[in-house]
């Protein structure tokens, strides 16, 4: 809509107000850094040292002032950032913004009457909450102290501020509510929610086979796990989940804790593989690229004492609302992590009582749901009253659904929803001292499975893949399977000594990216979700090409944006696109360019972008005529369930999908119009058509949507190199491209040998307050891929500015 003069000198005078008010607030409840702070529940001082970038050296003499420190220190960067995780987690945001209406500006068009208290519902539907707060009783009391101590330190930061909390805190007119320890239990539950794609792509599943249920041999190619017999979605099964899936699919996107794009890489290499001689471990997590970072980074230390001989000293990347370090490196080993993907989701279809819709089959049986009721306040409205339906499998996510049906619901069973210690895995692995500790700690894992890899200082490598994974008595298709039949039952969890794990091999290098990591002599079914194997098919690419690597070098690869799928692709299509050169006049440059293309996706490079648009259009061409937009922006929104299928189709000629329009058509129509896309978005100069001036990356606040403040809460937009199959990750939605959306949200490089070569950079900075110079001063070195080295010690600091904590004395 174009802007009238009267909307604009509007805008221009709130802006004016807004954004210097907006200064003032953030600027008065800056952290600090320097001088004394008297922080109770502290039992002695504790010393914090700021090096370079607002990284914090934490020195304390007990483990209980240390994780009170810790949770001080984040609450006084982070503290919005804290609350807002933990009220999307629990259902809670409409306390606070109301119940506006969903989406918000930028959504699609076709969602249908939901809103923000819609959105706290379907939270509390997941539960990420209800089993936190469960998992809270299974903690030893060491382990509870530890959480209690992290959350007396959030609180006495809370506290301290009285009128000078955060200025999204005082904009929005509230206060935040004293941290507890089931809010970080549910923080570090939630990445199980954010790390798993099996609900979202089970929900895109049961929408394609709805919709091809009458082209098996088209809806095999799309979902190659689709059983022989054919399975079918009742009329019920559909009905009663139209809702949610167009909820999750035109809602969730846009929220940061979309699995869409999540993934990752790590590998090591073993001492006589580097030249240091040195084990190396490099980890760049992807995540979505927001402000703040998911990440800060710190380096915690507690002396010993009586009950603990040895000092608890670590860095590295630590995620605020919750205790420990989760990657990072000790003085004895290091660690970093992937996604694993592992399917940990199974939707139940319930047969409901014909006159008793209050009971449900198991077996030759009826029993009662579990009810219970959920309230949801609603800020400058009446609270609302829902009720959630459980079954023995789990919560009812049809009853999302308006009407729900009358005959069959369906149960949503996750291994998230048991209660479960990681937080007690986390600290043991924090202080693990070799391999068999690092398992140990392991071996408490529930969800998300992740991959770790390992290196100690003795030289030692190793792999293993940590979480719960369901044993079922067949691979499943993904569609919702009959509840009331036991043979569908989880028989259990594959025991964790039977998990991949890889120690010290022959050719002293394990890589992982999201990929498959068994091959079918596996006894047990793990996924169906892995991403595509270009990543570390072109990892391992690179670290074949030399005998030794140095941390120059890795940080080389971390940087790599060669497309392997981009090569393969354009290999297969290679006669097509010849034939277009010889053909049709207007597209011989950019055919020709895409032939003897590299693969290098770089920020000026004209081939990637030619390549990307083309992509997409062979991607649109090829589905929307038989999916339509809706079914096709789903399905293309999870890039791991899209992209092997369709490079799959598009690499044959002879595919079902080209019985009524050849190949050739395909990708002759959908080079014309990516190539008059290019023409009409950046001009007539073909060597202007860079792949950065269309794939560029905005870091964006939480409050960001609101147009005047986006100047003072946004990094960019930037030129991005890379996409969703290159090392560095430029991931972007296929379903709205191109804007870089997920990437590596930390790049870490440890050499285990020499602590002090190993490197971290986030892609932001440590700050959570805009008008911080170290909000953003980390943005630039991660764009260059440098990295800040802070394995300092108390020594090493000393002439840094530094805070102390100090404890409340008591009076006689």
């Amino acid at each position: 809509m174009t802007e009238t003069p009267k909307s604009g000198f509007l805008a221009a005078v709130l802006s004016a107000i807004f954004r210097p008010l907006v200064r003032h607030l953030d600027k008065v409840s800056h952290p600090k850094y320097r001088g004394n702070l008297t922080v109770a529940g502290l039992h002695e001082k504790v010393k914090v040292v700021w090096q370079s970038h607002g990284i914090p050296h934490v020195f304390a003499n007990s483990e209980h002032d240390l994780f009170l420190a810790q949770g001080y220190l984040h609450a006084q960067e982070r503290l919005w950032q804290m609350d807002m995780s933990r009220r999307f987690l629990t259902g809670r945001m409409a306390e606070v913004f109301g119940n506006f209406s969903l989406p918000w500006k930028e959504l699609s068009r076709q969602f249908r009457g939901r809103d923000s208290a819609d959105f706290d519902y379907f939270m509390r539907l997941v539960g990420v909450s209800r089993s936190a707060n469960a998992s809270l009783a299974l903690l030893s009391d060491a382990d509870q102290r530890r959480l209690q101590a992290y959350s007396e330190g959030v609180n006495r930061y809370i506290e301290h501020c009285r009128n000078k909390l955060p200025w999204e805190f005082r904009i929005l007119f509230y206060e935040p509510e004293p941290w507890r320890p089931e809010d970080s239990l549910t923080i570090g539950k939630g990445f199980a929610f954010l790390l798993s794609t099996a609900l979202f792509t089970r929900l895109n599943m049961i929408a394609l086979s709805a919709r091809l249920h009458d082209q098996p041999e088209k809806l095999r190619s799309l979902m190659p796990f689709y059983p022989e017999n054919e399975p079918t979605i009742t009329r019920a099964v559909w009905d009663s989940l139209k809702n949610i899936w167009h909820f999750v699919n035109e809602t969730l996107p846009t929220s940061d804790l979309h699995p869409a794009g999540h993934g990752s890489n790590n590998w090591v290499v073993a001492p006589h593989r580097s030249t240091s001689g040195s084990a190396i471990l490099c980890n760049d997590p992807h995540l979505r690229l927001t402000l703040p970072s998911i990440w800060y980074l710190m380096h915690l230390k507690a002396e010993p004492h009586q009950s603990q001989p040895d000092s608890y000293e670590v860095w590295g990347a630590t995620i605020p609302g919750t205790p420990c370090v989760q990657i990072g490196h000790n003085r004895r080993i290091s660690w970093g992590t992937t996604a694993a993907l592992c399917d940990d989701v199974e939707l139940y279809r319930e047969k409901l009582h014909r006159l008793d819709s209050s009971r449900y089959r198991v077996g030759y049986e009826w029993h009662s749901f579990e009810n219970r009721e959920e309230i949801i306040r609603v800020r400058w409205g009446k609270e609302i009253r829902r009720t959630i339906r459980s079954t023995r499998h789990g919560p009812l996510i049809s009853d999302f659904q308006t009407s729900p049906s009358s005959s069959e619901a369906l149960a949503f069973r996750w291994t998230a929803h048991d209660p479960s210690q990681e937080v007690a895995g986390l600290y043991k692995l924090n202080r693990a001292r070799d391999w068999s500790e690092f398992l140990d700690s392991l071996s408490y894992a529930t969800a998300p499975s992740l991959n770790y890899v390992y290196a100690d200082n003795a030289g030692n490598i190793g792999y293993s893949l940590a979480g719960k994974i369901p044993i079922r008595s067949k691979a499943p298709s993904l569609l919702p399977v009959e509840g009331w039949d036991p043979s569908n039952e989880w028989h259990g969890y594959i025991p964790f000594n039977e998990l991949p794990r890889l120690y010290n091999p022959q050719e002293g290098v394990i890589a992982t990216a999201n990929n498959k990591v068994v091959d079918s002599s596996f006894p047990y079914y793990l996924s169906h979700f892995f991403e595509p194997p270009y990543r570390v098919a072109r990892i391992k690419q690179l670290l074949s090409q030399r005998a030794q690597f140095s941390t120059d070098d890795m940080a080389r690869i971390q940087a790599d944006v060669i497309s392997v799928q981009a090569t393969a692709l354009i290999e297969a299509l290679r006669l097509d696109l010849q034939r277009a050169s010889e053909e049709i006049i207007n597209v011989k440059s950019a055919a020709d360019r895409l032939l003897g293309w590299d693969g290098q996706c770089d920020e000026n490079s004209v081939e990637s972008a030619i390549y990307h648009v083309l992509h997409q259009r062979l991607l649109a061409n090829l589905l929307v005529p038989v999916l339509g937009e809706e079914l096709f922006s789903a399905y293309v929104e999870i890039f791991n369930q899209c992209i092997m299928p369709t490079d799959q189709i598009l690499k044959n000629s002879a595919s079902s999908w080209f019985r009524f329009q050849s190949r050739y058509d395909l990708v002759a129509r959908s080079l014309r119009e990516a190539c008059d896309q290019l023409h009409d978005g950046l001009g007539d100069d073909f060597e202007a058509w860079q792949w950065g001036k269309i794939h560029h990356l905005i870091l964006k606040h939480s409050l960001g949507r609101i147009n005047i403040l986006k100047p003072l809460l946004a990094i960019g937009p930037s030129p991005s190199p890379g996409d969703g199959t290159t090392i560095n990750m430029g991931f972007y939605r296929h379903s709205q491209p191109y804007e870089h959306t997920v990437g590596a949200s930390l790049r870490i490089i440890i050499d285990a040998g020499h602590l002090e070569n190993s490197g971290y950079i986030l892609a932001a900075g440590q700050s959570g307050h805009p008008t911080s110079h170290h909000f953003r001063d980390q943005n630039k070195l991660w764009q260059q891929h440098l990295y800040i080295q802070f394995l300092d010690t108390e020594q090493t600091t000393s002439n840094q500015p530094s805070l102390s904590l100090m404890p409340l004395l008591k009076r006689n």
